[in-house]
């Protein structure tokens, strides 16, 4: 699909056009052949292209022919190769500035579709808010999971199994961030050098300003990340020590019950033992037993 939207200085809400006007922002998603031929006839690169519909591509800027290519990633999309992010490829040129995904991105472009107010003329400056959208994505995912780790990890000592495997889940997905954030930023702050991408003293705030965004969320994400790992690591400490626990009681009722094993098993004999006909007997040999046993449990219990 693609579709065609301008806004200018008289107009600033962004509108739909029927057809291609200069100035105009070009919004290609899940482009078929003849769609990505038409892209290509706008002077965009056709590998540079093909390279941004690859599901595993990584972020990077590259400038040809008078265009400026800029390609990251979205976080959590219904991607079936990915589930954490997915491409999106940015081409400027001298009169448009176009946008292609592999997927639908209606949840991201139709709220900055309703809420900005610039002309798609301005090149530079649409980039820009376009990447804060994407920075703004990033920081819901960031402080929903930050959220759900809080209400997970708010008790070490009853976390299960299956708390762990969410935290591992967790884990991924900040990890598969990082792999974007980190390279987008790299590409962000190269377009501060100008040489990529021509900047006024505005548009040059507003990249400064993209680039500490993408910096925080890069801290945010290795914070919890670290977060993680202690949660983990205490959570091991936990259960080694409940299995400590567990096999030194089961050690304590061991010796417990070896002396009284022990009596029982020389009453057992088949000989003779001193007092085995007294009345009562059985039970003067179970109440010695079991004294037996609760001396030796009580000791070992105390000495831990």
């Amino acid at each position: 699909m693609i579709s065609y939207l301008r806004s200018t200085h008289y107009r600033p809400a962004i509108k739909q056009l029927d057809k291609l006007k200069s100035g105009s922002w070009v919004r290609s998603e899940r482009p078929n052949d003849d769609e990505q031929e038409a892209l290509t006839q706008l002077g965009i690169d056709y590998d540079l292209l093909v390279d941004a519909l690859d599901p595993h591509e990584v972020p990077r800027v590259e400038h040809d022919d008078g265009w400026t290519y800029f390609i990251t990633r979205l976080p959590d999309t219904d991607d079936d190769f990915n589930d954490y992010t997915t491409p999106i490829f940015f081409a400027l040129g001298k009169e448009y500035i176009v946008t292609v995904s592999r997927d639908s991105l209606g949840r991201l472009w139709q709220p900055f579709i309703d809420n900005t107010q610039v002309s798609t003329a301005q090149r530079t400056k649409m980039f820009m808010l376009m990447l804060e959208a994407i920075t703004r994505q990033y920081q819901t995912r960031v402080a929903s999971i930050n959220r759900q780790m809080r209400a997970t990890t708010s008790d070490v000592r009853t976390l299960t199994s299956k708390d762990i495997i969410t935290l591992t889940e967790y884990e991924r997905k900040l990890n598969d961030y990082l792999d974007a954030l980190q390279p987008t930023n790299t590409a962000v702050e190269k377009l501060l050098a100008g040489k990529l991408l021509p900047l006024y003293e505005d548009d040059r705030d507003l990249v400064e300003d993209v680039s500490i965004e993408f910096e925080q969320l890069i801290a945010r994400c290795k914070s919890l990340l670290r977060t993680i790992t202690n949660v983990r690591d205490s959570y091991r400490a936990v259960m080694d020590t409940r299995l400590n626990e567990t096999i030194r009681l089961l050690t304590v009722i061991t010796l417990a019950f070896t002396a009284p094993t022990m009596i029982a098993g020389l009453y057992g004999m088949n000989v003779e033992i001193p007092g085995e006909h007294l009345p009562y007997m059985f039970w003067i040999v179970v109440v010695f037993s079991l004294a037996i046993s609760g001396a030796l449990g009580y000791y070992f219990l105390r000495k831990k």
